[in-house]
């Protein structure tokens, strides 16, 4: 498979995904009476709205091409497993969960979503330019400081 993983579309689906956990975070923000479920919520929708800024402007700068399938439907299936770890179908979607469940839950399913992020990051990292890879691993960090924050959050509730 010598050009099936392009970063440009793994970019796409990151964009996606921080679209959507940042409608989570933001909703969950507004419904709930928790003032330290509130405040990190708002915090981590913040940061998720800064790195789906950070993955469109990356995408604007990496190369645009067609990928290489050594047999028909290749790549969809490649894209399509990249997708089945999503939580949430679109923005409409992750804010009604986050109305439609406990604090608790909600948590918990943030950070079912965030090590789906991370997993999705990690393969990013494999197939993009050398020169991107501070940008990815930035991100990797900061999501990974935003299990610690959900853990954290988990064992005070």
């Amino acid at each position: 498979m010598a050009n099936l993983f392009l970063a440009s579309e793994i970019l796409e689906i990151n964009v996606e995904e921080e679209r959507n956990g940042a409608a989570f975070y933001t909703a969950l923000a507004e419904k709930s009476k928790n003032k330290l479920v509130k405040s990190t919520a708002e915090d981590i929708a913040s940061q998720e709205k800064m790195h789906e800024k950070r993955f469109q402007d990356l995408l604007g700068r990496v190369e645009h091409r067609e990928s290489e399938e050594q047999y028909p439907g290749e790549f969809n299936a490649y894209i399509d497993a990249l997708k089945g770890n999503r939580i949430f179908n679109d923005p409409a979607h992750a804010e009604e969960t986050a109305k439609n469940v406990s604090d608790v839950d909600a948590l918990q399913l943030a950070l079912k979503t965030e090590y789906a992020t991370l997993k999705l990051l990690r393969e990013l990292r494999r197939h993009i330019d050398k020169g991107e890879v501070q940008y990815v691993d930035l991100t990797i960090e900061e999501e990974e400081a935003h299990v610690n924050q959900l853990n954290q959050l988990l064992e005070k509730l």
